[in-house]
């Protein structure tokens, strides 16, 4: 996953980022009369190449880890769901019992995931900076 953003603060070797979410126009909002106003979006990245606050630059986060982390939010729980509510099956308890058992795996693998996805979640790095404020750029 490949991004454009703004740097607006710096935490030590980390810095915050601004970047515009792309709307489903395909950034052609004047054209497409939806409606639909882009937003921005702020993020914590590392940053190895030192960029300052006011630079525009690139950020990429590794696709396998995107990808991983996707299947834990989409997947998991529903999955946890399921054999949360045919465990109760092969129990033999009412069938209520069995949707108040599913429902519940559900809420449980999202509040677990919710602790763990903090430990987990791939952060992204800037990766080149496009443009500094004094009007410089790093080809890199």
């Amino acid at each position: 996953m490949k991004e454009i953003g703004q740097v607006v603060a710096l935490t030590g070797e980390r810095a915050v980022i601004e970047v515009q979410r792309a709307s489903a126009c395909g950034e052609n909002c004047a054209h497409c009369m939806g409606g639909c106003m882009p937003t921005r979006h702020r993020a914590m990245v590392n940053n190895p190449v030192g960029a300052m606050v006011g630079d525009r630059v690139k950020i990429e986060a590794k696709d396998k880890a995107i990808i991983r982390s996707a299947f834990l939010v989409y997947i998991v729980p529903i999955l946890v769901s399921f054999a949360a509510y045919g465990l109760a099956q092969v129990f033999g308890v009412q069938e209520v019992v069995s949707m108040c058992a599913g429902l519940l795996g559900l809420v449980l693998s999202f509040c677990i995931l919710n602790r763990v996805d903090k430990k987990m979640a791939p952060v992204p790095e800037i990766t080149q900076i496009l443009y500094r404020e004094g009007g410089a750029s790093d080809g890199t």
